[in-house]
């Protein structure tokens, strides 16, 4: 087992709920555990786990500047983190906060449901359906577009089934094919 797994399990604990900047990350892991983590264990683990797709980069915390006005430079300890959530509950709470009236947590939603719908794409393989993947971003508007245009019951049915899709579960891949080629032809009538 590599020496750094502790960390990574730390660091994922540390995330469970929460977005946080590199900063506050190690600042909380190195109070956690009680060990001084070196950066460059502490960065390689974080990596490793951006990598593996169990984390994400959420957004970018500007307050590390202490008030400058012009940035002229990217700081790592800046970069939000958080936990990637690929399971079907989760994915439809993510679904359901996107009929939310607070705009933020629509944002929110909506980003990390369209992280969690290029990384599905990304799945499908490089002979798939090349039409499909085309335009993400485009695909992505179309289907929440049609969803949100359904009566109460086949919406319900819908935004199901496109959870079940975009997660990890077993048959999610061949699922979500099929809801991609028909929002895919319903673009076309």
């Amino acid at each position: 087992m590599p020496k750094n797994y502790n960390l990574r399990e730390i660091i994922l604990e540390v995330l469970e709920g929460n977005e946080l900047s590199k900063k506050n990350i190690l600042e909380t892991v190195r109070s956690k555990s009680g060990v001084g983590t070196s950066d460059k264990t502490f960065n390689e683990s974080l990596m490793a786990l951006l990598r593996e797709g169990q984390i994400y980069i959420a957004d970018y915390d500007f307050s590390i500047y202490n008030g400058v006005k012009r940035i002229q430079s990217i700081r790592p300890d800046g970069i939000v983190f958080g936990v990637s959530r690929l399971d079907f509950v989760e994915i439809e709470t993510i679904l359901k906060q996107m009929e939310s009236h607070d705009q933020e947590e629509v944002y929110r939603a909506s980003k990390n449901l369209k992280r969690i719908f290029r990384r599905k794409l990304d799945e499908i393989p490089k002979d798939g359906n090349k039409k499909i993947k085309s335009n993400v971003d485009s695909l992505f508007n179309q289907t929440i577009y049609y969803m949100n245009s359904l009566a109460e019951e086949p919406k319900r049915s819908l935004r199901n089934k496109l959870a079940w899709s975009l997660s990890s579960n077993k048959g999610s891949l061949e699922m979500f094919k099929s809801i991609a080629s028909f929002i895919e032809s319903q673009r076309m009538n």
